[in-house]
């Protein structure tokens, strides 16, 4: 099996790079099971607080593999349907931070993950899609999440028409959390994790874990929960000193 997913850990930083860049690092099964194996390794990781995703070479990942057999019948399609939702859920239960730091295409899955991340970070020539519907395919797993990032009718037009948007675009309708000059990502990657680094882990994952578990709540409701997990925090932390 070639090393079509590469995972580095240091210093409780761990970097997930898509590695077939002469496809555009796009997704075939063995691409997926090195991605779940390499995600499910991340977050079972207790010493790792912070989570980088990138493409090698010129994309970050140009979607699923196009001229793949189809699977036969339903049950196969579940399958792998089915890893689709097990990276984002891997993805989603990360404790610490996730940066996606995305050059060109981001399309398809590449652009589920990309948007998934709790940061996102894109060059000028970085460009989003979910194409799905192009090729008659409904992009269900999608439309379950992308409206709670950005508005309903964005959303929609997203995956009701397949368009691309350019990176400055994707950060003016939520997508992305900065863009920069292509010779300045990795300048910007490291100012990041070096921010993320210095701030207190717990705190980081309770204010994460909140915002994740909220998202959907009504605003009191939110609030009163807030209050009693903010109280059991400052509360554990006192008496672990």
């Amino acid at each position: 099996m070639s090393n079509k997913v590469l995972l580095e850990k240091s210093d409780g930083v761990a970097s997930i790079v898509l590695n077939r860049p002469d496809k555009g690092n796009a997704v075939d099964p063995e691409l997926m099971t090195q991605l779940l194996e390499s995600l499910s390794d991340v977050v079972s990781d207790a010493t790792v607080e912070l989570l980088v995703l990138e493409g090698q070479g010129d994309h970050f990942c140009s979607g699923r593999e196009a001229g793949l057999a189809e699977p036969r019948n339903a049950e196969q399609w579940a399958n792998v349907l089915g890893n689709i939702v097990r990276v984002n859920g891997l993805l989603q239960s990360f404790p610490g931070i996730s940066l996606a730091v995305v050059r060109g295409k981001a399309f398809g899955f590449g652009c589920g993950i990309a948007v998934q991340s709790d940061v996102t970070l894109a060059s000028e020539d970085a460009r989003f899609a979910f194409p799905e519907i192009n090729s008659g395919f409904p992009p269900t797993i999608v439309m379950s999440y992308l409206s709670r990032w950005i508005h309903r009718k964005k959303a929609f037009e997203l995956v009701i028409t397949g368009g691309e948007l350019n990176a400055r675009e994707a950060e003016r309708q939520g997508l992305v959390n900065r863009v920069v000059a292509q010779d300045q990502l990795n300048r910007e990657k490291d100012s990041w994790l070096a921010k993320l680094a210095g701030l207190d882990g717990q705190g980081v994952r309770a204010t994460k874990e909140f915002f994740r578990d909220t998202a959907e709540w009504a605003t009191q409701d939110a609030l009163r929960f807030g209050v009693t997990r903010l109280a059991n925090f400052l509360s554990s932390r006192e008496q672990g000193k």
